[in-house]
């Protein structure tokens, strides 16, 4: 099955705000906006929507993300065998919204999208998305859900830290790298870094590393520790959304294939 993750939903009050600093500072492309004020952009991949918050109740922030598939009955198929209490609903589709939506086994919501969600063929240049991480409670059965239903593969990265004993997974796609991280209530990471449970923050690949730095808001990234992978710096976008910056470090995307700045 050739399924890759190629949306990633962003709910905030500001959605105009928020396209404007991705725009500026990490050179996405608007593809369009809705009458509700949402505004859809993309670095040539993934198409990130980021959603008007609708009332106040409605919490702010990454929201969720999907994948394309080519065929939603092979789905169907594949959650019938691995998965059979996920129920899958139908979504509004168009720009913003993927065609069907699942849950996985964390409870994270899934978009699912026959249409590529509307993104364009064109080559992929710098900077792109290569990195996705959530949080969840349950590492192994979330891994498992995406590499038996969509045909994702476990990076040889996530065996060597199975081979440890640790909790962390690795999950990919052949075009990002999924960190499958443990929730709060088990990770040693600092708190003001890695605040969220769920879907927690997404890693950008750039090919000239101290210029791109230099070009962001003051204090809008730091540093992160050496013994990190994948990823060289952490940064906050104006709603305080958690990204990840790498060049020499990249992203494990396949098995064995590496994606470097």
């Amino acid at each position: 099955m050739n399924s890759q993750i190629r949306y990633l939903a962003i709910v905030s009050e500001k959605p105009e705000t928020l396209a404007n600093f991705y725009s500026n500072y990490f050179k996405m492309r608007e593809l369009g906006r809705s009458d509700d004020g949402d505004v859809a952009v993309t670095d040539g991949f993934y198409n990130i929507s980021i959603l008007k918050q609708r009332s106040e109740s409605e919490e702010t922030g990454i929201s969720h993300f999907g994948i394309t598939i080519d065929d939603i009955g092979a789905v169907e198929a594949r959650i019938k065998e691995f998965a059979p209490n996920t129920d899958i609903r139908k979504e509004a589709g168009g720009l913003f919204h993927g065609d069907y939506r699942v849950t996985d086994p964390s409870g994270q919501s899934v978009a699912l999208s026959t249409h590529q969600f509307h993104t364009p063929i064109v080559e992929r240049t710098f900077p792109c998305i290569r990195h996705l991480a959530v949080c969840v409670a349950n590492n192994d059965d979330v891994l498992d859900f995406y590499v038996n239903v969509f045909g994702f593969r476990e990076s040889t990265t996530s065996k060597k830290i199975r081979a440890q004993n640790r909790v962390v997974r690795w999950a990919a796609d052949g075009a990002t790298a999924v960190a499958i991280l443990p929730d709060r209530t088990r990770r040693d990471m600092d708190e003001r870094e890695s605040p969220r449970d769920g879907l927690n923050h997404f890693g950008w690949l750039v090919n000239n590393i101290e210029p791109f730095l230099s070009s962001l808001p003051e204090g809008c990234v730091s540093q992160r520790p050496s013994s990190r992978p994948m990823a060289e710096y952490r940064g906050f976008d104006p709603d305080r959304n958690p990204f990840d910056i790498s060049q020499d470090k990249g992203y494990e995307i396949d098995v064995d294939r590496w994606v470097h700045g």
